[in-house]
């Protein structure tokens, strides 16, 4: 009991991994970027520079932009003993995103972003293969960015910006039991709230009129649960002093830092290309542990490994100008994932994947812009057992993200520029 319970503990405090990016990541942000397969270190478009490369807000018109996505995954699992198929029950979150990027003089901006990067969650139907291992997640997470860029010269600048997040995870799943009064089935929620602090850092080169190049920084953000709910339901009698109703929690979940690097080139005058390459540095991932407050035979502190892999990403977008009042967009991008063969899991069904998007924004007014974004990534079949809990079998994932967004732009207008 002991091994089962502390190790889905562990392993539920992740994200579906499966959703966007390598790991627990989600890479919603900028409905212009997301139509360029989410490229953005290199090529500075708007306020949603800040999260890519806060050092491209003095090469971007300023204004404020924001936008929602309508994050729907799908997963299925193949279950190697029995061959049933268990697919997950349909939800649709929505990833948020609000930039705003202020030029204060001539050299110096200011920016703020208040997103998403963590937004997603899995659910299975009941009584499924898995259910004492997982049969709910749910995770939110908010960052709150105030960002500064200094133009060194015309052509080059250095950004930085701090970071505040505050998060929530839920989860669920069934609990086997045993006493004298026979063999039963429990449940277990857990619940809390978590807080961490980073940042992010950047410089951008605009080596010429058609050549831009960037590079970006985050860092690692902690996040500490501090006393979070732990509450077991239908638990017999003879068993609860082992699962007190009212325990709490603490565990610390690190967020990798990252390494980007972009660039941007205008093919021609209306169409301009954009690529970048991300390292994140998931290694720093190789255990999370758990901390009760009440302990018992059943419930103790525990510390599971992951040994995660550091990951990379290439991505590849593309901007066509087809009139002064409509912009055209596609990418795409291949995404490895951290997670080794033995440690995928209900809650991170993951594998190197591809993906696809499309994108346009069409001018409302002067200064008033409509974003659209179109995202298929496809997770490709990953048969496992894992290590822990000796769950066996297939996991694939699909994910569909239509996104829709508005930008309102200050000062004076250019029609084919920072649009």
């Amino acid at each position: 009991m002991k091994k089962t319970l502390s190790t889905w503990l562990l392993a539920g405090v992740l994200i579906p991994g499966s959703v966007l990016a390598g790991g627990f990541k989600i890479a919603l942000q900028g409905q212009k970027q997301i139509g360029m397969g989410h490229t953005g270190v290199g090529f500075s478009q708007d306020a949603a520079t800040v999260y890519f490369n806060p050092a491209g807000m003095g090469f971007a018109r300023s204004g404020i932009s924001a936008g929602v996505n309508l994050l729907m995954p799908s997963t299925s699992f193949l279950d190697a003993n029995t061959n049933q198929i268990t697919n997950s029950t349909s939800q649709v979150f929505t990833p948020l995103s609000l930039f705003g990027n202020v030029a204060l003089n001539k050299k110096v901006n200011f920016g703020l972003g208040v997103y998403t990067p963590y937004g997603s969650g899995i659910m299975y139907p009941a009584n499924w293969t898995g259910r004492y291992i997982l049969n709910r997640i749910d995770l939110k997470v908010v960052y709150i960015q105030p960002t500064l860029s200094v133009k060194l010269s015309e052509k080059f600048s250095i950004g930085a910006g701090f970071i505040y997040s505050q998060g929530h995870v839920g989860l669920e799943r069934d609990l086997p039991l045993s006493s004298n009064q026979g063999n039963t089935t429990a449940s277990v929620k857990l619940d809390g709230r978590a807080s961490g602090i980073g940042f992010n850092a950047g410089a951008y080169f605009k080596v010429s009129e058609r050549f831009s190049i960037g590079m970006a920084y985050h860092s690692k953000v902690n996040m500490e649960v501090e006393k979070g709910d732990a509450t077991f339901n239908d638990v017999p009698m003879a068993l609860s002093s082992s699962f007190p109703e009212a325990n709490y929690f603490s565990s610390e979940l690190p967020l990798p830092s990252e390494i980007a690097a972009g660039f941007s080139y205008k093919l021609t005058s209306r169409l301009t290309a954009a690529v970048d390459f991300n390292l994140t540095f998931w290694k720093s991932f190789d255990t999370l542990s758990f901390d009760y407050q009440t302990n018992s035979a059943a419930l103790a502190d525990s510390k599971s490994p992951r040994l995660y892999e550091n990951a990379s990403a290439i991505r590849l977008g593309f901007q066509y100008l087809a009139s002064e009042g409509l912009q055209l967009r596609a990418g795409a991008f291949y995404d490895q994932t951290p997670v080794k063969d033995g440690y995928v899991a209900p809650e991170l069904p993951d594998n190197n994947k591809v993906g696809l998007t499309l994108g346009a924004s069409a001018r409302l007014h002067d200064k008033l812009v409509l974003d659209l974004s179109l995202l298929y990534e496809d997770v490709p079949e990953r048969n496992q057992t894992n290590k822990e809990t000796g769950l066996a079998g297939t996991f694939q994932t699909r994910v569909f993200s239509p996104g829709v967004g508005l930008t309102y732009l200050f000062g004076k207008s250019n029609k084919r520029k920072n649009y």
